[in-house]
């Protein structure tokens, strides 16, 4: 599912500028802003750094009504949780989001509001789930451009096989058993080691590498250390 980030009339240009820079962090293009272009002034392009194309793309509405027009799925973000008292504010999180937005097709919208005010009721009704990030009682309110970094950091993550595209061999089980004779013939002739506790320093060595998926080239950097080598 495509996702779009709409800003419904945004305070300070900074903020927008920092928001099309995490946009271009996690894959996500276009940007829709309620609101006018005065908003996309010099700090907005500084703080964009090498994001300028989202802003130079930057689509402008008069409503948040019609920037929906066109989305398959609206989701409403806000720091201002409620219960039972108010339903349109019962949220779920960002990495909640994640997971469903992988069974969706079409495009999501993902409205953030106001820095000082967020999003009104009438706003919110108009949007088909709620999403808030869980923070700290003590300052529970975020930054805007943070808040839209970590909804679209989730969403990222969760479109991944896996997170790096990092060229790194896993150890095979011959080596990783090799990697564990060769520790234990290590222990066996290390007269350092108390005989009593030998056999502790296996297992414990034997878990240690069980727990921790170490790849081919550390096993052998192990082999040769213990080896002597």
């Amino acid at each position: 599912m495509k996702a779009v980030v709409i800003l419904v009339n945004p305070k300070y240009s900074g903020n927008v500028g920092a928001i099309a820079r995490n946009m271009m962090n996690f894959g996500v293009n276009e940007l829709r802003i309620v609101g006018d272009r005065s908003i996309l002034n010099d700090e907005a392009y500084i703080r964009a750094v090498h994001a300028k194309e989202v802003l130079n793309n930057a689509k402008f509405y008069n409503n948040l009504e019609d920037a929906i027009k066109d989305i398959d799925f609206v989701v409403g973000t806000s720091g201002a949780i409620s219960g039972d008292r108010n339903i349109k504010r019962v949220p779920i999180t960002p990495r909640e989001l994640a997971e469903k937005h992988k069974t969706l097709n079409g495009t999501m919208g993902i409205v953030f509001g106001r820095e000082d005010d967020g999003l009104s009721n009438k706003e919110l009704e108009l949007c088909d789930l709620f999403v808030s990030i869980p923070t700290s009682k003590e300052y529970p309110i975020m930054n805007l451009s943070h808040a839209v970094s970590v909804i679209l950091y989730e969403l990222y993550v969760s479109s991944l096989e896996t997170p790096y595209n990092v060229n790194m061999r896993e150890a095979s089980k011959l080596e990783k058993d090799v990697l564990l004779n060769i520790f234990n013939e290590f222990v066996d002739k290390n007269k350092y080691i108390p005989e009593y506790r030998k056999e502790l320093c296996k297992t414990i060595f034997k878990r240690i590498i069980s727990r921790a998926f170490i790849s081919g080239k550390e096993a052998n950097t192990l082999m040769c250390v213990f080896k002597g080598k």
